[in-house]
């Protein structure tokens, strides 16, 4: 079930959890956050040569969601956002190999 919330964010809800198709593409290709978020997985990849595992980032890429999201949608929290910084990782990750 797509709906579009009153923020203009399009929101699926599976199991009863809110996710958001396309929202992490949005970040990664906006011009503020997504500079800032490649400076950030260089950098790791830079100091973690083996690889990066998923796990011990989300911190990082949830306070920009939360920005992006605050900034543009005027969501303060957003709800599940670990799951737009597991998908924001994922499309980094995939855009350095």
């Amino acid at each position: 079930m797509l709906k579009q919330n009153t923020n203009s964010l399009e929101t699926v809800m599976i199991d009863n959890h809110p996710f958001y198709p396309g929202l992490a593409s949005k970040i990664i290709h906006d011009p503020v956050y997504g500079p800032k978020i490649n400076r950030r997985i260089k950098r790791l990849l830079l100091e973690r040569p083996t690889g990066l595992p998923k796990q011990g980032h989300h911190w990082y890429f949830g306070y920009l969601v939360c920005a992006y999201t605050q900034t543009n949608y005027g969501i303060k929290t957003l709800l599940n956002y670990p799951s737009v910084t597991a998908e924001l990782f994922d499309l980094c990750i995939d855009a350095e190999t």
